[in-house]
């Protein structure tokens, strides 16, 4: 199964999404469907279901700027996305468990959406003159009227890495995760980076540990709010562990016992689908039986 967020079965149609004619067009077709967020969260429809309709009705709601924003076509059907005004409908369940639950195809899109629906909302002004931005090619873009500079939706390079030595691994957690949670080291890249330097710079941040090599795994667009989580497999020197940055505390552990720690109630929250570090953590525990 492809991880969450990576089907790249919507086409972004970045050749015709300029037009506003042809903009027009898509949201006049009766294939076109609008799925509308409330708060962050996809806002719930009266079965408690994903809020979706043709986008030709979602458009009269009342929406936060700048209104529906175009994702792409599905299958050749227009999809639209938007903000609702406060009160307009209920909220929905946290935005993960709405993606872990949704089919590949609709995950990938509500996740587009949240990204660049939470773009706007943090981008209502000018980085360059501080004045208010407009919404421009159909959601794609921004621009201040004032300067003209052009504002485009940016994605976050982050890298997330199993470290490990042997026949061990290091597993590491955060203070305001459930107790007895514990997941793979990931951290934000920095100007000037190679994803190697990255990795071996958060590592050293966090557990103060040597890396001696990087294997790259995979990548997969994280929406919280708008990631790209490069996958990789980190070997690294052994050594005493000392958490350190945003860790509250970090272990090596051996195969058995993180097999022990898949089986609990913890690890059973989130799906091997949902997120890279579950892959890294099989991937490993596989080579071990290999």
């Amino acid at each position: 199964m492809e991880l969450t967020f990576t089907d790249t079965a919507l086409d972004h149609a970045g050749l015709l999404r300029c037009d506003p004619e042809w903009i027009e067009s898509q949201l006049a077709d009766r294939k076109a469907q609008a799925v509308l967020f409330a708060g962050g969260d996809l806002a719930m429809d009266e079965h408690g279901g994903p809020l979706v309709m043709r986008a030709k009705h979602a458009s009269r709601l009342p929406l936060k700027s700048p209104g529906l924003i175009f994702l792409g076509l599905l299958d050749g059907a227009p999809w639209f996305a938007g903000a609702l005004e406060p009160g307009v409908a209920e909220k929905g369940p946290d935005f993960r468990q709405s993606a872990i639950h949704a089919p590949p195809e609709l995950a990938s899109t509500f996740g587009r959406a949240r990204s660049l629906l939470m773009w706007h909302r943090e981008h209502t002004f000018c980085s360059n003159c501080g004045e208010k931005t407009v919404g421009a090619d159909a959601g794609s873009r921004r621009v201040c009227p004032t300067c003209q500079t052009e504002h485009f939706p940016r994605v976050n390079p982050s890298v997330i890495m199993l470290v490990h030595a042997g026949d061990k691994c290091v597993l590491g957690r955060q203070p305001n995760w459930p107790e007895g949670m514990y997941s793979t080291l990931a951290g934000f890249m920095e100007p000037g980076e190679t994803i190697d330097a990255a990795c071996a710079r958060e590592v050293a941040e966090e557990v103060h540990l040597k890396v001696t090599s990087v294997e790259y795994v995979t990548s997969q667009p994280w929406p919280f709010p708008s990631q790209l989580m490069i996958g990789l497999m980190a070997e690294a020197e052994p050594g005493e562990l000392v958490p350190d940055d945003d860790l509250e505390d970090a272990r090596w552990f051996t195969r058995g016992e993180v097999r022990t720690l898949f089986n609990s109630e913890i690890a059973r929250m989130m799906p091997s689908h949902f997120s890279i570090a579950r892959m890294l953590i099989e991937r490993w525990l596989a080579a071990g039986s290999d």
